[in-house]
């Protein structure tokens, strides 16, 4: 089954062209691991600090293995330094199991 990561970011005034650097790093690297489909990086038309990244995984366990990885953790602590507020991780699931459609 299919997922989607949603990452938001809230930047530090003056940091956005940093983190952007590195999360163009983050995603290259992602290319090398398994089950990674694809993503892309936003910026909010009415805050630029405000930045979100999409990510689109095989399956749960692909993402998650990234997820606890040491790579990502070193790559994602260089990222930290350079926050307003810690970020905010959503996992979205495609489509509804058959107890939860009603079906």
């Amino acid at each position: 089954m299919a997922v989607k990561i949603v990452i938001e970011r809230r930047v530090l005034p003056g940091q956005e062209r940093r983190v952007l650097e590195l999360l163009k790093a983050l995603r290259v690297r992602c290319l090398e691991e398994s089950g990674y489909i694809s993503g892309e990086t936003l910026r909010d038309s009415e805050d630029a600090h405000n930045l979100v990244v999409i990510s689109h995984w095989f399956g749960l366990m692909d993402w998650r293995r990234w997820h606890s990885s040491e790579t990502r953790k070193v790559m994602e602590s260089e990222i930290r330094i350079h926050l307003a507020a810690p970020e905010r991780v959503r996992v979205l699931l495609e489509g509804l199991s058959e107890s939860h459609s009603g079906a």
